[in-house]
């Protein structure tokens, strides 16, 4: 594989988060967190012109931060629209950026339906800072009014994206008829990882006493549960074989996706990218036979990352129990077509 026939690119710009989500790894690991970012140039370092980027999907997440509250967002992401990107998709919590920014945002979507918004707001007035702590209701109502006086129309693309939570149940309706006002989709949003537990969240004013409400989803949980829970039990009696193997759908192999972290590392997906942060299974001893800066893009360009053993068999060769660099993660979250991802229901 190289540049050319890759098709799909996430992006994490930083590592930063105005946001402290109780199930979020940079809040449950931030023993471990360093803040990160790569800048403007790198991305035109990376995707030096239209030829680079012209008919790729490039999404706006990543693991650990939020882009919006990156300086140069915004130049980013008319940087890759101007180019002819397929589509340009943002995840972010609403609660950040400066009004400008927002309405350059909405300019853009207003000018190229490639733009995508996933507003991920868990909650209304009320509740949704139970989630996603210290952001502020204000503030993203605000963000939402200047997104969508200039995206006009063009906002339906967008979607308000809701984790349905037992706090937040009763304020569905308020959102939907909220987001409906503005033009927006609505889409009540579930995953693996609020189904396995109940969060802590710690809200309250900084250097104050805070209170503390566990979050917990009832039987609002992931559809596809069952399935990611018949993996595990596969995976910790041993009896991975040929036929299970045969049901990864992996983002790299099989849908030609990259993921650029905000150390600039390039990971075959987010799920790789957030085992090294916490160094689950070992990975980051189990990839050190390789060169430290193997993957790194500081010093080397996607197609030369590309051309390593890792990415050019190594990666889907791994996926056998036997194999040195095994890692069950890929199993369990790519299984069975992608059981263990999250899941929209739209409403």
């Amino acid at each position: 594989m190289n540049i050319d026939s890759i098709k799909s690119v996430e992006l994490e710009i930083t590592s930063n988060c105005n946001a402290a989500c109780p199930g979020c790894a940079r809040t449950l690991n931030s023993d471990i967190l360093e803040v990160t970012s790569f800048s403007f140039n790198d991305l035109i370092r990376l995707f030096p012109s239209k030829e680079y980027i012209e008919g790729k999907r490039f999404k706006f997440c990543g693991v650990l931060g939020d882009p919006l509250i990156h300086t140069e967002f915004i130049d980013m992401a008319e940087y890759l629209v101007t180019n002819g990107c397929k589509k340009l998709n943002v995840s972010t919590n609403a609660g950040i950026g400066t009004k400008d920014t927002w309405l350059r945002l909405g300019d853009l979507a207003y000018n190229n339906k490639a733009v995508v918004i996933d507003f991920c707001i868990d909650g209304h007035s009320e509740t949704n800072h139970i989630y996603r702590v210290n952001t502020k209701w204000n503030v993203i109502e605000r963000n939402l009014n200047a997104f969508v006086s200039k995206a006009k129309h063009m906002s339906s693309n967008s979607c308000w994206s809701y984790i349905v939570f037992d706090h937040n149940e009763y304020e569905i309706d308020k959102a939907v008829s909220h987001a409906k006002k503005l033009g927006l989709e609505f889409a009540k949003r579930t995953g693996m990882r609020n189904s396995y537990y109940n969060w802590i969240a710690k809200i309250g004013k900084k250097n104050a006493k805070q209170e503390k409400i566990i979050t917990t989803t009832g039987d609002k949980e992931h559809k596809d549960k069952d399935k990611v829970l018949q993996l595990e039990k596969i995976i910790t009696e041993k009896k991975v074989n040929a036929d299970i193997l045969k049901t990864i759908k992996c983002k790299y192999v099989h849908q030609n996706e990259i993921f650029i972290g905000a150390d600039l590392t390039m990971w075959p997906c987010c799920f790789l990218y957030d085992s090294k942060f916490k160094n689950l299974e070992n990975i980051n001893g189990k990839l050190s036979k390789y060169l430290t800066n193997w993957n790194s893009l500081v010093d080397k360009s996607i197609d030369q990352v590309l051309q390593h053993p890792y990415y050019q068999g190594v990666l889907e060769d791994s996926w056998n129990p036997s194999h040195e660099l095994h890692m069950m993660r890929c199993i369990k979250t790519c299984g069975y077509n992608q059981a263990y991802h999250n899941k929209k229901e739209f409403v």
